[in-house]
């Protein structure tokens, strides 16, 4: 019996460890551009993301780790359950309830690994990642101001420089806009002048030399104030508490003896919460267990070459567990669910599924026969297999009766390859995608409870964000197909069969690299045609569930440079019309800090007729004469058309490459800086190609640890795609600071991991 657990142990350690660190990956994959933006542009230190990482971690690890077991137990048993060795070992007198100690003993381990993650490190990590977004908030505030640029990090604040002295930094042609609570607006003019930053006590200020300040009062606004200065010292609100103190502890932050003391001495508001956090950090870590049992009664039961039962039984059961355990959780926090049924929910309904599996599975012992219903997980799933068979079959002999082309692309092994890479490329992509949505939905979960969201608005959100995360998980994929297609023929010496019939290695690969050259072209054609029209909706779709206001597609932007020495300001621009909410045009020369004219109109639209702007109920200020007049309604001329304004500041992500390229040529004369917007336009061209680089790299270690298992090629290609992960979000943050050229920034990762890849390739047996 000992060797019996011995192999049970090999079969589902192996897997479950390999596909943790798979889908921790997979969802890090977020965080990957925030971690490097951190590090480069905002001059974090390598120290600070470390911190970071170590405390994202266990909010992840908490969905991963008890999923990379049923994951791994259901593969282990498939893989026994296909291989006839679970017959053997029926035969032989092991009965399910042996083969399921072994598994139930992992699970526990798997399930103090989750008490360790919901009850120590994930308060602390919560609660720490809040304190290290505060320190970090204000360390690089304005170190790196970039000249012609318009800078709105500071709440409430624009800052504009015509040029930075590269040796002391100091700023030159300064333009500054601030912005009271009362409504005032305070514009800043200087020849000179840098910023002060206090990082012990949390201060930004700005220095500003020889200049001059205007200062509108909103309520009367024909009371300008003009002052001329010397020096002047701005101090700016960063936003930031200045202590751990500022901040107040969530339930989910607290630890277990402070969820305890409330739950005992605690006002009833935080009596119920921390009830609630306490219930579901004991309800989630029962969740292994669970999954033991469902792994081993529905991984015994696996169909002859039903190598994607597993993973198809695994997402169904998972994603089921954890909605329920999600949305149960959240409904008792908001008081519509009893506790017990809330965040109970999930496992009840679990376990019960695990029994009526358990006595399916094990029908000989008369103590396990519970009634159940007619239609249970078993017999569903045998319809399923059944029905797909038979669809099966049907285009079988539908192809058999078409005329038979002979082209060489349509060769057996060809067609052999190709079915193996998509059958392991799908499965991989389904689970990667159902989790990451899983992540999403348990982001969002108590923002569409707390504002009452209708579930058609949550469907229709998720719907609309998987072009998005295609776009990230299909490389992913196809690296993981590529390692466990030909490691698997490596394994099973297959490789060897081949290339004794005079087939080789790069043969073999030809149907692969050609398939995933046609993905990247159809990647390249959602990028285009589908994502951007995609992300808008979403975007839109996820600030109805945050309740967050709502904007349109294209939001006006509020600061643009004018062809001349003019400058305009404005809440909202409809293209559509060509109208203007709250306009405001200033006539200047900011490298003699002087302010010639202001002009202010509540509306202004694009007259056809005398091909000038309608501005109404305005007032206008010269002060060179320091007059002052209010108007309704009067035709004013500015060199710039409506086309000028049509030009919107939008994410790279919303352009196709067309739109983002004619973007990017009338943005410079805007003031606005373009260099994350070039590296974003080659970026459309380059990551498409991502997933043939992908299979490039995969293949040669797919073969050289392919002897090893198909699991530690797994893991090499993971550690492979880490990499190449972040090198794209290096030399993309590099990119958009200016270090790299654009195009070297896009490009740059491509050429190098291919190049290795390519190397890799010419040394391997073929």
């Amino acid at each position: 019996m000992k060797r019996v657990h011995k192999i049970i142990y090999q079969e589902i350690i192996s897997p479950s460890l390999i596909t943790l660190v798979v889908l921790t990956f997979v969802v890090f994959t977020r965080e990957f551009g925030r971690l490097t933006e951190l590090l480069i542009r905002r001059n974090a230190e390598a120290t600070t993301v470390l911190k970071a990482v170590v405390n994202l971690m266990p909010s992840i690890l908490i969905f991963t780790v008890p999923f990379a077991f049923l994951i791994g137990s259901l593969i282990g048993f498939g893989r026994l359950s296909t291989d006839s060795e679970v017959v053997a070992m029926r035969a032989g007198g092991v009965s399910v309830l042996q083969m399921l100690w072994p598994a139930f003993k992992v699970g526990l381990v798997v399930a103090g690994m989750t008490v360790f993650l919901t009850f120590y490190w994930l308060p602390r990590g919560n609660w720490d990642l809040r304190m290290l977004r505060t320190e970090i908030g204000i360390a690089p505030v304005l170190t790196e101001v970039k000249p012609r640029v318009f800078h709105e990090e500071l709440t409430g604040t624009i800052l504009y420089v015509e040029d930075v002295d590269p040796k002391t930094k100091v700023w030159k042609g300064i333009f500054l806009a601030d912005s009271t609570e009362k409504g005032d607006r305070r514009l800043v003019l200087a020849r000179s002048g840098y910023s002060i930053v206090d990082e012990k006590e949390r201060r930004l200020q700005l220095h500003f030399d020889r200049g001059t300040s205007y200062i509108t009062v909103k309520e009367s606004p024909e009371e300008a104030v003009v002052t001329n200065f010397g020096t002047l010292d701005v101090p700016v609100d960063i936003g930031l508490e200045s202590s751990a103190s500022g901040k107040v502890k969530r339930a989910k932050d607290k630890t277990f003896s402070e969820l305890w003391k409330d739950i005992r001495q605690g006002p009833p508001d935080d009596h119920h919460s921390s009830l609630v956090e306490l219930h579901r950090r004991t309800a989630l870590p029962l969740s292994p267990l669970i999954f033991a049992v469902l792994a081993v009664t529905l991984g015994i039961r696996t169909p002859k070459g039903g190598r994607g039962y597993g993973f198809a039984v695994s997402v169904v059961v998972a994603f089921t567990y954890y909605i329920l355990f999600a949305t149960g959780g959240t409904l008792s926090q908001n008081g519509a669910l009893p506790i017990i049924v809330g965040v109970w929910g999930a496992n009840a309904v679990t376990t019960l599924a695990a029994l009526v599996s358990l006595r399916r599975a094990n029908v000989e012992s008369p103590l396990l026969r519970i009634p159940t219903a007619k239609i249970s997980l078993g017999r569903l799933s045998d319809s399923v297999r059944t029905t797909v068979s038979s669809i099966r079959r049907f285009a079988s002999n539908l192809f058999q009766r078409l005329p038979r082309v002979r082209l060489r692309v349509a060769r057996v092994i060809d067609l052999y390859m190709l079915r193996m890479f998509c059958l392991y490329f799908l499965m991989t992509l389904l689970v990667c995608l159902a989790l990451v949505c899983l992540f999403t939905f348990f982001e969002l979960v108590d923002d569409v409870v707390k504002n009452e969201i209708a579930y058609i608005t949550v469907l229709d959100y998720f719907f609309f964000l998987q072009p998005h995360f295609l776009m990230l998980l299909v490389p992913i994929s196809i690296l993981i197909a590529t390692l466990v297609t030909f490691g698997l023929m490596e394994k099973t010496n297959q490789i060897v069969a081949m290339k004794a019939c005079g087939i080789s290695v790069y043969r073999l690969a030809i149907p692969i690299f050609i398939l995933t050259v046609a993905i990247s072209g159809f990647v390249f054609l959602v990028q285009e045609h589908v994502l951007p029209f995609a992300n808008q909706r979403q975007d839109n779709l996820r600030k109805i569930i945050k309740g967050s206001p709502i904007q349109t597609y294209q939001p006006g932007r509020n600061w643009i440079f004018g062809k001349e020495d003019v400058l305009f300001n404005y809440n909202h621009f409809s293209p559509s019309s060509n109208q203007f909410g709250e306009f405001s045009v200033y006539r200047l020369d900011i490298g003699n800090s002087l302010l010639f004219e202001h002009l202010y109109a509540q509306h202004a639209a694009w007259d056809r007729e005398t091909q000038r702007w309608r501005v109404v109920n305005g007032t206008r200020r010269d002060f060179k004469t320091g007059s002052f007049e209010r108007f309704d309604e009067r035709l004013v001329e500015f060199a710039e058309t409506p086309e000028y304004f049509d030009e919107e500041v939008k994410a790279s992500s919303k352009l196709t490459y067309k739109e983002l390229k004619e973007h990017i040529e009338n943005l410079q004369t805007g003031g606005f800086e373009v260099e994350y917007l070039q590296t974003e336009l080659y970026k459309k061209l380059s990551f498409p190609l991502v997933n043939l680089i992908m299979a490039i790299i995969g293949l040669p270690f797919a073969l050289t640890m392919g002897r090893k298992g198909a699991l530690y090629g797994i893991a090499a290609g993971v550690m492979i795609g880490i990499v190449y992960w972040g090198a794209f979000g290096v030399f993309d943050v590099f990119g958009s600071s200016g270090l790299l050229a654009p195009l070297l920034a896009a490009w740059g990762p491509n050429i190098l991991f291919g190049t290795g890849g390519v190397i890799l390739l010419s040394w391997i047996r073929t």
